[in-house]
């Protein structure tokens, strides 16, 4: 019988809600920081116009823009939608820390020969602040792509480009992510291997919803299990 390696050449990461928790930090102070302008519009509470954002999101799922609903909602004027989400995503990045094991499994992912690839979207600015932030800027990753959400670049483009210029086979790639309409599916669609990180909001929302998704191949809860991973699909196969 033939003999299939399922050796694995390269890791792509997600950033945010992957290698820190995003949905317990930047996210929460995103709208405590909204909600003081919502409460002052709508007459509410902060705690109330918090909680508001919080069941918007769980009603319309975490890919809308929540502030557009919001405005909409209440008849407020459209140009707050653009105000209450700038207020949402420029929180204060200093003090945002990587999960336990992040830096320990990226040196040791390094030191056994491994490429290391962090794939993020957002916008640029930001995106910066937060691996500057984290300190993974200092060597750990053989390339860093950020798909600009003012741009409309996509994760799925840079996964092509990471295939071409390290002249990989999808199934030599692991992805990272904790979101399945995002990172996961377009690397599932191009033959790479899935790994659904069980962190966050957009993890939450899928749990709910996971029968309208693909599968994901493998899931794992701390970064320090992709040893694992990497073992079994390193096996020959017969």
């Amino acid at each position: 019988m033939k003999q299939i390696s399922k050796a694995v050449k390269a890791i792509i990461f997600d950033l945010d809600d992957t290698l820190y928790d995003c949905s317990g930090t930047l996210v929460v102070q995103g709208q405590k920081q909204a909600a003081k302008i919502i409460a002052k519009l709508i007459n509410c509470s902060e705690e109330e116009a918090y909680h508001l954002q919080v069941t918007t999101e769980e009603q319309y799922g975490t890919n809308t823009n929540i502030y557009e609903k919001i405005v909409t909602l209440h008849q407020l004027p459209y140009a707050y939608i653009k105000e209450l989400f700038e207020e949402f995503i420029y929180t204060d990045i200093a003090g945002i820390t990587p999960f336990p094991g992040v830096i320990e499994t990226l040196k040791q992912l390094k030191l056994q020969g491994y490429k290391l690839i962090l794939v993020t979207s957002g916008e640029k600015s930001i995106q910066n602040q937060k691996i500057q932030a984290l300190g993974l800027q200092h060597g750990y990753f053989d390339d860093i792509f950020i798909a600009d959400r003012i741009t409309g670049q996509l994760k799925n483009d840079y996964f092509k480009e990471i295939i071409q210029r390290y002249n990989l086979k999808p199934e030599e790639l692991v992805c990272i992510g904790d979101k399945i309409e995002d990172e996961l599916t377009a690397s599932k669609s191009l033959g790479m291997i899935t790994v659904m990180f069980e962190q966050g909001r957009h993890h939450r929302a899928y749990l709910k919803k996971r029968d309208n998704y693909i599968k994901p191949d493998y899931s794992m809860k701390q970064i320090k299990d992709i040893f694992q991973i990497i073992k079994t699909r390193s096996l020959v196969m017969s």
